[in-house]
């Protein structure tokens, strides 16, 4: 019976996921990040790995408005400052992630996930 019990729960563990953003190419200027996250379908618990790939480039979690704006807010969270990190998806929602370094965000490194 226990043995029915641990393999009943397999799916659900397996099924969290680790994406690398950007995959081989990182978190950098250059990268598509909308057809990087074409196709993908993120979950809560799945989680996100951005690894930068100068000292300078940041990841800045931020507001919708902010995203488009390419600012970043003083109340925003900085979740890296130039060292890879690891960003669990603990709940559903739409998440976005900018690099608030000089000019980075509007040639394109940001990133703007729906979570289901």
């Amino acid at each position: 019976m226990a043995l029915v019990a641990t393999a009943a729960l397999l799916p659900a563990a397996a099924s969290k996921k680790t994406f690398t953003v950007g995959d081989d190419s990182g978190w950098d200027i250059g990268v598509d990040y909308e057809a990087w996250k074409s196709g993908k379908k993120f979950k809560v618990g799945d989680t996100l790995v951005f690894r930068p790939n100068n000292a300078g480039q940041d990841v800045v979690s931020v507001d919708e408005q902010s995203f488009h704006d390419c600012v970043s807010p003083d109340n925003a969270q900085v979740l890296s400052s130039g060292n890879p990190v690891a960003v669990v998806l603990g709940k559903s929602g739409h998440f976005f992630f900018i690099c608030d370094a000089e000019g980075e965000c509007e040639s394109g490194m940001k990133l703007a996930i729906n979570v289901r």
